[in-house]
């Protein structure tokens, strides 16, 4: 942890200002250490040079995901080339201009593949948030970043300033996980909380359209099977899964490019995406799609009234390879006439999202 990200943050209990107190130092990061809070009195462990603001205890659908994605990410750890490719197709029309002098969160960070070139990109802080044990691979990946953070903290408690209005953040960005939260609008709802007026936030989410092979067959064998299997298991079950997968997108997609055939071969919009892919890669996104015990499939209507119902202006919303969604907006810089409700008012709305 460096000494300047105290400045972003509070008690994700009560909102109270913390104090930090050091017992290992290694350069510039705190490496061991607490964060206890002035109101409450809660203490946050600093460990491994990460701040640790949880909950004692995570409600039991929380911490199966946490669980899920902590083994994933500690052992499909690679920063590949193809990465900043596609982390701007995800954000796209957004580019990297757009960061420079920002701060920025990024809301689910996994490895912290997305926050690595957000910070090279030239924003002024860059804060790399997720739940679960990720946080151990992404400050291996950003550590060493001057401006780039890593906490392990919870989207529907975010460790930082939420008076109504008045966060911090110029730019939030949740990429390929509110879909996988137990209410995924509340937790969008909670993250728009953390905008600055005038600030943007960016959603990526799977998209109920053009899915149907994904919701009659992918998704009841993951919510039935793959997702009850101890993660070690489940990645000797992906493996062939993903030999399948490569194989067809090498030696069918990838070969029919640009041609009118290939628009005929079921999900090639997506499938040509992941073509320059390596094995690796491709047996990283099989496993994924199988490991996660939550996952909504979100209707286009439902994830545009995310940012109507949050009181965001100037919202875009666009495909992603025919299969998911993008979508931005902006918080007004005068205050709206709808304020924007706390992260747990409408509770269960982001349940309708499901195909």
């Amino acid at each position: 942890m460096k000494p300047g990200l105290l400045d972003y943050l509070v008690c994700p209990a009560c909102q109270a200002k913390l104090d930090l107190t050091v017992t290992r130092r290694d350069a510039q990061e705190i490496v061991e250490g607490s964060l206890v809070c002035r109101g409450c009195g809660q203490g946050y462990p600093i460990v491994r040079a990460v701040p640790r603001l949880l909950a004692a205890r995570l409600a039991a659908d929380k911490q199966k995901t946490a669980d899920a994605f902590s083994w994933q990410w500690q052992h499909f750890t690679e920063m590949h080339d193809e990465y900043e490719e596609q982390f701007l197709d995800w954000i796209d029309p957004i580019g990297p201009d757009f960061f420079k002098d920002k701060l920025v969160l990024d809301a689910g960070c996994g490895i912290g593949r997305h926050a690595y070139f957000a910070a090279r990109y030239g924003a002024r802080d860059v804060i790399a948030m997720d739940l679960s044990d990720a946080v151990e691979t992404a400050f291996r990946n950003l550590g060493a970043l001057p401006h780039a953070h890593v906490i392990q903290a919870d989207i529907l408690a975010p460790p930082f300033r939420r008076a109504p209005g008045q966060g911090q953040f110029d730019f939030i960005y949740s990429i390929g996980v509110l879909h996988h939260l137990p209410d995924p609008e509340s937790g969008f709802r909670s993250l728009v909380g953390c905008l600055r007026p005038g600030g943007t936030i960016f959603g990526w989410v799977y998209g109920h359209e053009n899915n149907a092979l994904v919701l009659r067959l992918i998704d009841p064998f993951r919510r039935r099977i793959t997702t009850r299997l101890p993660p070690p298991l489940l990645r000797t079950i992906a493996f062939p899964l993903a030999v399948i997968m490569h194989g067809l997108v090498k030696t069918v997609y990838r070969p029919l490019r640009g041609t009118a055939a290939v628009r005929r071969l079921p999900a090639y919009a997506y499938l040509l995406s992941v073509g320059d892919f390596n094995f690796r890669q491709n047996y990283n996104i099989v496993f994924d799609h199988l490991v996660a015990p939550t996952a909504f499939y979100v209707k286009r209507e439902e994830f545009e009234a995310w940012f109507q119902r949050a009181g965001l202006e100037a919202v875009e919303l666009s495909w992603r390879n025919q299969n998911s969604w993008r979508g931005r907006g902006r918080l007004p810089t005068i205050p709206s006439r709808f304020p924007i409700p706390s992260p747990l008012a409408g509770e269960g709305r982001g349940r309708g999202c499901r195909g």
